[in-house]
């Protein structure tokens, strides 16, 4: 009988959603997989084409909801997942949020079920509550293994009582091979520089703030253009780039694409990949557009913070205000030095962030 995993996460949606996708999907092949999501709840929901992958390649999916922190909701799930612990026996249970990890240590911790728990902290977020973290924290606590791809979020477990033996870091790697079909074999030819990111329209990806910023640099470049790939997860605040980007008369230049099937093919026409999120779990689309080749610039924040070296690999963005980000941009486009800063990002990435590295770390802590 193939060893068992059981993956629990609020959504398959994002960078987690395609990394945890892909980690199932490929450790198929040597277990039963099974993955458990909320599918929908409090208006957000898994992303179809993540669950269509699954679907595909045969790994098995149970609804139980993850997302919703209400008593009224949790408990029941508490429960739904105890029982499904109980008739299907995993071997590891790989929780990819703390209250999945709270979950997960409240049906062992009755004493019945025996599993090996991991639990994956993706992010921390900017502004939570104490409550919030002190629910979440009781889980990862309890976990065999916390895996983390960010430093950041190593030293905030580290200050919160985590042990260190019991923290790994592992960084996500990439789909080089895919990636590398999408990078141009020849220099960009535009009538004004492209300008992009990809990644969830909410306030902490900092769509806004490059919004505005990109209006500024327009001044001096009228024939710039700014594309912002990935679907709306925050209303009001997609709501507030639209009315700054009418108020700065940006409407032809400045275009939000949702989401994308394939975001390489649009990103490898770029030629400056922006990223002002105020912070990440590590990163990936930035990780991504290194691969593709395309110059970055960046804040130096968590997740992001651990590759990004100014003028090495990358441009460091000294701040989010409009002047800041215009300057910086001005900076990174007028470099001479910008193919041998670019070429120094492929190869950190082709040597730090391949995905099989990631496979044969995580298989380490399940204990193979």
């Amino acid at each position: 009988m193939k060893p068992r995993v059981l993956h629990v996460i609020p959504f398959l949606w994002s960078g987690a959603g395609r990394v945890v996708s892909r980690l199932a999907i490929d450790q198929q092949t040597q277990r039963d997989v099974a993955v458990v999501t909320s599918v929908s709840s409090r208006g957000q929901r898994d992303w179809p084409a993540y669950r269509r992958s699954l679907a595909a390649s045969g790994v098995a999916h149970h609804r139980i909801d993850f997302f919703d922190r209400d008593p009224a909701v949790y408990r029941p799930s508490v429960d739904a997942l105890d029982r499904l612990i109980a008739a299907w026996r995993p071997d590891v249970v790989h929780t990819h949020a703390g209250v999945a990890a709270c979950a997960a240590a409240a049906v062992r911790r009755g004493g019945a079920r025996r599993f090996r728990h991991i639990n994956h902290v993706y992010n921390w977020g900017v502004g939570r509550p104490a409550w919030m973290n002190a629910m979440d924290l009781s889980g990862i606590r309890q976990a065999d293994r916390v895996v983390c791809s960010a430093g950041a979020y190593r030293d905030l477990l580290l200050r919160h009582g985590v042990p260190a033996s019991r923290i790994a870091y592992v960084p996500w790697g990439l789909e080089l091979d895919r990636i590398a079909a999408y990078a141009p074999s020849r220099p960009r030819r535009a009538r004004g520089p492209r300008i992009g990111f990809v990644g969830r329209i909410e306030p902490r990806k900092g769509q806004l703030e490059l919004v505005r910023g990109f209006a500024r640099y327009r001044r001096a470049a009228s024939q710039a253009l700014l594309e912002l790939v990935g679907p709306v997860a925050d209303r009001d605040y997609a709501a507030a780039i639209a009315k700054a980007v009418d108020a700065a008369g940006l409407g032809s230049s400045v275009s939000l694409t949702g989401h994308v099937r394939n975001p390489y093919r649009r990103m490898a026409r770029w030629d400056l990949f922006v990223s002002l999120a105020s912070d990440e779990g590590q990163g990936l689309a930035v990780l991504e557009a290194m691969a593709l080749g395309v110059p970055v610039l960046a804040r130096r924040v968590a997740g992001v913070e651990d590759y990004v070296e100014d003028g090495v690999n990358a441009w460091v963005c000294p701040g989010v205000s409009p002047s800041s980000v215009a300057g910086a941009v001005r900076r990174v486009l007028g470099d001479s030095g910008r193919a041998r800063v670019v070429a120094s990002a492929r190869q950190m990435v082709v040597r730090k962030y391949a995905w099989s590295g990631t496979v044969s770390a995580i298989a380490q802590l399940y204990g193979d």
